[in-house]
């Protein structure tokens, strides 16, 4: 009794000692909005900021890694492009306070993406990129965790995470420790809309969880890291990779678009957990039920996360007799590549569907969009949380139907954007959407009297 007492103790004082430490973190890294000036009426062109081809010369590997990634693609992006215009021409300035703080914080900060229409091409080249080199390695603190709150220095100094960083002629190397922090990530990774709804919470989710009290960053899974000079001719260091691989895929011509592909794939199949529980056997012509448990075991933030609205991840069951014959299914797509739910354009209806996907909506129970949304529906799984689907079927009921063996196909699926949604914005030349399939099993049932 007295050791269980102490190993208690014992406990509570590590966790108050981790939660001490990331508090001083915070200090350190988030600085108090009253006391920096607003980083949006801070004067400068977005010519005083460098492109990223300036620095491909000295890091060539960290430029081509970049180029393929969804910083790079985040001004590009067609998705992004449409929803703005509709954004636009429905609510007039409503949505660039959402989207471009974040997607180009150079081009709108410098007044280069303006409040209405624009052409990409008219944007000054370093807008373009959305989020290059100097997008990032600029930052000099921040100052709200959502909706891009950071602090932008344009200046010579780049900051980054290396200590000892080796002088040289081109730029200041400084060290920032607030770049190793997902207090960095959130400052744009969460968006909060003016009325203070959470839509996309990933640094929130990591916050509530395990991980962020293991001191697990985001950087440990969305920079990988690995051994390499950080420039050209330069010693080998730690280093992190910058084609910060997550749920989404280039859906236009794009640099390195199939190894992010793969890469993408390879994370999304390492997410989540699955398994399937039910009896092994069922009576012929009597009703079978079994349960499909999703456990969000090995990632630090629900699943999915990111624009949970857009985001489809959906259970796929076919039930087959030793024939190949299919006795029952769900998660199924229709002609038009969408789930059968209340957004497809025909009238079947999958009863069972179980899609992750979340609801935006407006006051009036209404679907809404992201600037008019007053609640969110959001059935992501969490972090430690298993999400236990149920599902049941007639068995066959014939003669012949003892003996026979059933087979129960489980397939979790995702895709980042449902194809009604782009059909919507005009983007049906985009189509099809990929699909990953993140994790699969099979249960067997034999048939009895």
């Amino acid at each position: 009794m007295k050791n269980r007492k102490f190993l208690t103790i014992c406990i509570i004082i590590l966790c108050s000692y981790i939660l001490l430490i990331s508090c001083e973190r915070d200090k350190k890294t988030i600085v108090d909005p009253e006391e920096t000036p607003d980083t949006l009426s801070v004067p400068f062109l977005a010519s005083d900021f460098s492109v990223a081809e300036t620095c491909q010369g000295c890091h060539p590997q960290h430029y081509d890694e970049w180029s393929g990634s969804m910083h790079a693609y985040s001004v590009k992006d067609p998705s992004w492009l449409a929803i703005r215009e509709v954004g636009q021409g429905q609510y007039i300035n409503a949505l660039d306070g959402a989207c471009s703080p974040c997607h180009s914080p150079i081009g709108l900060r410098s007044g280069d993406i303006t409040w209405g229409p624009f052409e990409i091409d008219d944007l000054d080249p370093v807008s373009q990129e959305g989020i290059g080199c100097d997008a990032c390695h600029t930052i000099t603190a921040i100052t709200r965790l959502s909706n891009g709150g950071f602090e932008l220095a344009p200046s010579d100094v780049k900051h980054g995470t290396i200590k000892d960083p080796i002088p040289n002629s081109f730029h200041e190397s400084k060290y920032n420790d607030l770049y190793a922090s997902s207090e960095y990530c959130g400052s744009c990774h969460d968006f909060v809309t003016d009325d203070g709804l959470p839509l996309e919470v990933v640094f929130q989710e990591w916050r509530a969880s395990g991980f962020a009290l293991t001191g697990k960053t985001c950087n440990d899974c969305h920079m990988e890291t690995y051994i390499g000079p950080a420039f050209v001719g330069g010693p080998d260091r730690t280093l992190h990779r910058h084609d910060f691989i997550g749920a989404d895929v280039a859906m236009i011509d794009f640099p390195n678009k199939p190894e992010q592909l793969v890469k993408v794939t390879a994370m999304l199949q390492n997410a989540l957990s699955m398994t399937v529980t039910g009896p092994n056997s069922a009576q012929f012509g009597q009703t079978y039920s079994f349960d499909v448990n999703i456990t969000n075991d090995k990632t630090g933030h629900n699943v999915p996360s990111g624009v949970p609205f857009n985001r489809q991840m959906w259970l796929s069951i076919i039930v087959r007799n030793s024939n190949d014959e299919i006795v029952f299914s769900s998660g199924q797509l229709d002609a038009n590549d969408d789930l059968m739910d209340r957004y497809s354009g025909f009238l079947e209806r999958d009863t069972f569907l179980f899609n992750a996907q979340a609801t935006m909506l407006k006051a009036d129970g209404s679907d809404a969009s992201v600037w008019d949304v007053d609640s969110l529906v959001n059935p992501s799984i969490k972090p430690g949380e298993t999400k236990v689907v149920n599902y049941s079927f007639a068995t066959p009921e014939f003669a012949g139907a003892v003996g026979e063996e059933l087979t129960i196909e489980v397939t979790l699926r995702f895709r980042s954007f449902a194809p009604y949604l782009f059909r919507e914005l005009g983007l049906d030349s985009l189509l099809p959407i990929p699909i990953i399939d993140m994790n699969s099993t099979t249960h067997s049932i034999s048939i009895t009297l």
